[in-house]
């Protein structure tokens, strides 16, 4: 079978579609563990996948009680964040999949505060929390490391520091912010105080975003592409096409590889540098 290249910049590299041989039917999200390993997170049934670096399976970690995993994200020091999105909660796992603690009240959603069908979560170093909570509330939330709520940032609209769906989150090394802005057809950059730094255009109903090792910035939306922005310009400098209808998840590794969780149909696709 022919292999397939596409370019990102000045990156080419070999698409791996399909890229393990695991049943991933229902992925809706990837993160790269602080280990190396691979988490694709599933709906069906909810749980984690771990996957070694070679695609073979390392562990499943069972989320019997969650309704909607939606997106997962890697904690800095092991284990993951899942966001349940229609249980209105984040649920943290250890480096093994044992639940240490679970953020929100399944039974109260709550307008404009945590949470109303959230997201996405991630972990800084320091152990403080950002969540986009964006299918009922249109604002992102910073917590302390001692998670309690500092503040929601946003609000409806189309203007900086407003948002339509706030819908994945990613963080740069300085502590900056990249918020996936969906249907306001952007990327917005918030700093460590959730301050309007800018944003990233052009791209329709972005999906995902992920910060590589060199800071520049992926974004997949809904054309369906992967895009590649320089974040000190805010300009694009490369694109390539996503082979499901969408990207619904993006991680990037150590090694620069690229892991995208498609949809429609589903997929784990790996853009090894080539």
């Amino acid at each position: 079978m022919a292999t397939a290249y596409v370019t990102l910049g000045a990156q080419r590299y070999r698409v791996e579609r399909a890229w393990t041989q695991a049943d991933i039917g229902s992925i809706t999200s990837v993160a790269v563990l602080a280990d190396g390993r691979i988490a694709a997170l599933l709906r069906r049934p909810a749980c984690v996948l771990v996957l070694a670096p070679d695609g073979q399976v390392s562990a499943r970690w069972a989320l019997d009680d969650i309704l909607c995993p939606h997106h997962i994200s890697a904690r800095p020091q092991g284990g993951v964040l899942v966001t349940d999105l229609d249980g209105h909660q984040i649920l943290a796992l250890d480096a093994h999949g044992n639940e240490q603690w679970r953020l929100g009240k399944p039974e109260q959603p709550r307008w404009q505060e945590p949470f109303n069908h959230p997201t996405h979560a991630i972990e800084c170093l320091d152990g403080g929390l950002w969540v986009s909570d964006g299918y009922g509330n249109t604002v992102v939330h910073r917590f302390d490391p001692q998670r309690q709520w500092l503040a929601a940032l946003g609000a409806p609209g189309a203007g900086p520091l407003q948002f339509s769906t706030p819908h994945m989150l990613a963080s740069a090394a300085d502590g900056s912010i990249w918020v996936a802005d969906r249907e306001n057809n952007r990327v917005q950059h918030l700093d460590v105080q959730g301050r309007y730094l800018g944003e990233l255009r052009p791209m329709y109903k972005p999906m995902a975003v992920a910060v590589q090792t060199d800071g520049s910035v992926l974004v997949s939306d809904q054309t369906a592409s992967l895009c590649l922005f320089d974040p000190e310009s805010s300009t694009l400098v490369g694109r390539c096409r996503v082979q499901g209808v969408y990207g619904h998840g993006l991680a990037v590794g150590l090694d620069g590889r690229i892991y995208i969780a498609e949809m429609l149909p589903d997929c784990l696709t790996c853009l090894q540098p080539a």
